[in-house]
């Protein structure tokens, strides 16, 4: 568009001056400058607001630190660095399961023991339920013994004698007794049920947690990717925390194409506007896509919390907006190695006809990546 416009800019000017034989004079000189100027500056105007272009363009992937579960020592180390591994599948490295082992072997063996011991105390009250029917029945026969002969002794005083009264009396007593003795029996028995299932309860969780280490000592592929960075070797303390990785994990099942933008030009740029993409991985080639959102934030209006108060010199920005896009060719993004550069630009709505001029320009870069290392 500015070619054309320079073009029948100059042809404009042979012709009033040339052809004409007008005579050039400060006013009309100046006057045909400005109007060149201004041309110019318009038509840039258009096609930066319609068409922005943006050369800051990256595709980042999300990367995973790998940090094991539990602790011990590596035992084997599965995965090659750089290589390609699939989710879930893939081993990475394995911990020294012994101990791990041991320990689930002794929770086997304690839950065995508890769940015997509930069983015991199950049978302890059905016992004490027997007791409590026995005692019942002994304190019914102790109470008729007891009244037939008190009512044999008010009928005939001395036919049964009062030693052997109260020798009844006291044997009815103590069949009362029994029964309450039973009761207490049961009771007791209950609450060690209830203890002993707590117990099992207790030990199965404990040997889930277990069960879970010993299987934590396998460590696979947290996603489809490859491991960078791979610090471990075998022999070498595994270590659960977070601030000493094992390596890097990087997933390449998705990529993430970010460009940045002046925030001005991107006015008029909206989700599912059309876009050009020239990676310098691939020199000479154009990748359509589509813009995802316009990123509604920026580390420039980030401000940390701390004791110290907001100076002038914190207060910064670029000036610039991340815009991310999406490939028309989902088999793509895979294969896109993270770190790739490249230029973008985002056909709007607005002023069409001045698109011609990003679209020219992206693909001279395209081809110019076959020129320019850097």
């Amino acid at each position: 568009m500015i070619a054309i416009f320079t073009i029948v800019y100059v042809l404009g000017i042979w012709l009033f001056y040339i052809k004409m034989k007008i005579k050039p004079t400060p006013t009309n000189v100046a006057v045909s400058a400005t109007i060149g100027f201004l041309a110019i500056g318009l038509i840039t105007i258009c096609w930066q607001f319609s068409a922005p272009i943006s050369r800051a363009l990256v595709v980042s992937r999300y990367t995973v630190q790998i940090v094991p579960q539990v602790r011990g020592p590596i035992e084997k180390i599965y995965a090659e660095p750089n290589a390609p591994l699939e989710k879930g599948k893939s081993k990475l490295f394995e911990i020294q399961k012994t101990t791990f082992q041991y320990t689930v072997n002794q929770l086997t063996a304690s839950l065995e023991a508890a769940k015997q011991t509930v069983e015991q105390l199950t049978s302890n009250i059905a016992v004490a339920d027997a007791a409590i029917n026995v005692a019942i029945a002994k304190e019914a026969a102790s109470e008729a013994q007891y009244r037939s002969a008190k009512e044999a002794e008010d009928s005939l005083a001395g036919s049964i004698g009062v030693v052997q009264l109260e020798k009844y009396k006291q044997e009815l007593l103590g069949a009362e007794s029994g029964i309450e003795q039973a009761k207490a029996s049961k009771q007791s028995a209950i609450a060690a049920l209830a203890a002993a299932k707590s117990t099992v309860e207790a030990t199965k969780a404990s040997l889930d947690t277990a069960l879970f280490n010993l299987d934590r000592c396998t460590v696979y592929a947290p996603a489809d990717g490859f491991v960078t960075n791979w610090q471990v070797r075998e022999g070498s303390m595994a270590v659960p925390l977070p601030f000493a990785p094992m390596g890097t994990f990087i997933d390449t099942s998705s990529a993430n194409i970010v460009a940045t933008y002046g925030q001005n030009v991107v006015k008029n740029v909206k989700p599912g506007d059309r876009a050009e993409i020239a990676f310098k991985s691939h020199p000479g080639q154009i990748f359509s896509a589509s813009v995802i959102t316009v990123i509604p934030a920026t580390g420039d209006g980030q401000f940390t919390t701390s004791g110290q108060l907001i100076t002038t010199s914190s207060v910064r920005s670029t000036g610039q907006f991340a815009v991310s896009f999406k490939l028309d060719d989902d088999s793509l993004g895979p294969e896109m190695a993270m770190g790739t550069t490249g230029m973008a630009t985002i056909y709007t709505d607005s002023g069409k006809p001045f698109q011609i001029i990003s679209t020219v320009t992206v693909r001279i870069k395209a081809w110019m990546y076959y020129l320019l290392p850097m």
